[in-house]
């Protein structure tokens, strides 16, 4: 994996979840902001991390029915997918699928956010 694609690939996933949800999102952190995770032979690698937000879509805003969504085609994709307890909202969270790390999604009345950490790859987060 080079760094360029994990980037891609993470940019793409988050894309096809606010895509999906609509209204307007704002990245918060990223898709340019890189931190430090181990390769699987134990050597030192960076991955991507970018999170997106949206304050309020209107009156269409249905976060259970968005989470199910969400979860369903996250599900499709070949990701694990666990639902977090959250008394704010739904969460949910995906791993695996084989272009991502893994994905969130906090479906929170009024302030939706999704955030994704790309695959590790060879690399100095601190030189990204």
């Amino acid at each position: 994996m080079d760094p360029d694609t994990a980037k891609q690939q993470m940019i793409d996933a988050i894309d096809d979840v606010t895509g999906r949800l609509g209204g307007e999102w704002k990245p918060r952190t990223g898709p340019d902001y890189s931190e430090s995770c181990g390769l699987s032979g134990g050597e030192k690698g960076a991955h991507w991390v970018y999170l997106t937000g949206r304050t309020s879509s209107g009156d269409s805003e249905d976060p259970e029915s968005d989470a199910k969504a969400t979860l369903a085609r996250w599900k499709s994709q070949g990701m694990k997918v666990e639902r977090w307890a959250d008394p704010d909202g739904p969460a949910i969270v995906g791993s695996g699928g084989g272009s991502i790390d893994s994905i969130n999604l906090y479906a929170f009345p009024g302030n939706y956010t999704v955030e994704a950490i790309s695959l590790c790859f060879p690399g100095d987060a601190d030189e990204l």
